[in-house]
């Protein structure tokens, strides 16, 4: 049974998309798909290795001369579910349904980030509008560090402008975003066996969010948190962490965490401790993340990390840098340089903490790399540094911009939004394939992206496909 309405292209496309499991690295389904789709209109097609696809279609009639355009977005989805929905990103479909006009997915994320973009390619593909030559570039791993873009083979792209189909939100164009890294930090762990009590803690209800969007909002950090509490223990009694976990995505601010501990204390002890912390903790996050829970209970495990190792993870996850480092002195509000203390992994031999690091100049991703690097050195952590990607900066001379501005006057009848965001987006990795690269994005209205909350608004995702077919006709 269709939720959306398949009389409408677009639609149609999303909602098949949502039938098809594409989150990163596990793309090969949908590319697969699309590939199919070219052929069945006999439209030329590249598939690489890592999956990502490129389509190339003809001029409309009367478009012959004008010059080749690049529309582009990424095939690939953030997974993010909520603990007590049992849901498998692998092989499910996406349950969606609508809710005063917004398209939700029930218990995780609804993949709009970028399934709207991708929904529009294939609805221009599969119609009949006007359009120059186009080349229509769907790339894989977006998410997890424009690997799929960086992945490309630039001689297979001849366009030398180009529509992201990953961000504006309708009424704005974005016109720089940042560039970023990972530092991974790992410590290979010592075990021993348990003597004393094992509880469980717990941190959620968090609202998390894109670490590029949401980093400003003092978002609580739920791997952070977790590190507080235990370390507050750790004044009173000695523990003994036996695993610890938190967050799922690199770009996702971490909405829970839990560690499995042991010590001698007993639980109510204990719970003096953590209530006290959390009394705390509720008051900093009053207003930007009042949703917190934390919860102790009683636990089991057949080993625990040395205490020494437990104290370099705890020590290490506290003194390390979350948060906003630079704003801009010229853009109000925007941020410039940050960190994303984003996800952590245990098992019986080693810990890792997976660290996401953002910045508008190179020298921010480098200064910023290095400290975690020297607290990791400090603590006992190897560290290596990953999924490196280009920052976009800005370009005062956009003829594409400037169209685009005038398309959007005459539809909306004001003025199109100009915006600078702290994300990353794949435009900074086409302007380093092609310095002469003219770039422009477009997207509809979404909110709380890489969450089961993220939500589409239906009325937004129509008008600007409009939108898009009115600007197309002028290019």
């Amino acid at each position: 049974m269709n939720v959306l309405d398949h009389t409408k292209a677009h639609q149609h496309f999303f909602e098949e998309m949502t039938r098809i499991p594409h989150g990163s690295f596990h793309e090969k389904a949908y590319s697969d798909y699309l590939v199919a789709f070219a052929k069945d209109r006999d439209l030329k097609w590249v598939q690489d290795d890592m999956h990502n696809v490129i389509i190339y279609a003809p001029a409309a009639k009367g478009y012959e001369d004008h010059e080749t355009l690049i529309l582009q977005a990424h095939m690939d989805m953030v997974c993010e579910k909520d603990k007590d929905v049992d849901f498998d990103f692998g092989h499910d479909a996406l349950n969606l349904y609508i809710e005063d006009g917004w398209l939700k997915a029930k218990g995780t994320t609804l993949g709009a980030d970028d399934g709207c973009g991708v929904a529009y390619m294939l609805a221009i593909l599969d119609g009949e509008y006007p359009h120059p030559p186009l080349e229509c570039v769907f790339t894989v791993q977006e998410e997890v560090g424009l690997c799929g873009a960086l992945g490309l083979d630039g001689s297979k792209i001849h366009g030398k402008r180009l529509i992201n189909l990953d961000g504006g939100g309708e009424i704005s164009t974005c016109t720089t975003s940042a560039g970023g890294a990972n530092v991974i930090a790992e410590r290979t762990l010592e075990r021993q066996p348990v003597k004393h009590p094992v509880y469980c803690l717990r941190v959620g209800g968090l609202s998390g969010g894109h670490s590029g969007e949401k980093i400003h909002e003092e978002k609580g950090n739920a791997n952070k948190l977790a590190a507080r509490i235990l370390t507050a223990v750790t004044k009173v009694s000695t523990i003994t962490l036996a695993s610890v976990e938190g967050g799922m995505k690199d770009n996702a601010i971490p909405r829970e965490a839990s560690a499995t501990f042991s010590c001698e204390l007993s639980l109510s002890a204990l719970q003096e401790i953590v209530n006290k912390v959390e009394q705390g903790i509720k008051k900093e996050l009053e207003f930007s993340d009042s949703g917190i829970e934390i919860s102790l209970s009683e636990s089991s495990a057949e080993t625990v990390m040395s205490p020494c190792d437990t104290l370099a993870y705890l020590n290490f996850m506290t003194l390390l840098p979350h948060g906003v480092h630079h704003r801009s002195m010229s853009i109000e509000g925007l941020t410039t340089a940050s960190m994303n203390a984003a996800v952590v992994t245990c098992d019986q031999d080693m810990v890792m903490i997976n660290c996401s690091v953002r910045g508008a100049l190179e020298s921010y991703i480098d200064t910023i790399a290095e400290e975690i690097e020297l607290l990791a050195d400090t603590f006992g952590f190897k560290h290596h540094r990953d999924a490196r990607y280009p920052a976009w900066s800005y370009d005062a001379n956009s003829p594409m911009r400037e169209i685009l501005q005038r398309v959007f006057k005459t539809m909306y009848d004001q003025e199109l939004e100009l915006i600078a965001v702290h994300g990353g987006l794949e435009c900074g990795v086409f302007k380093a394939m092609n310095a002469d690269m003219d770039i422009v994005t477009m997207g509809p209205i979404s909110e709380s992206v890489h969450t089961p909350e993220e939500r589409l608004e239906l009325i937004s995702f129509d008008r600007t496909f409009k939108l898009l077919c009115a600007y197309l006709k002028e290019l």
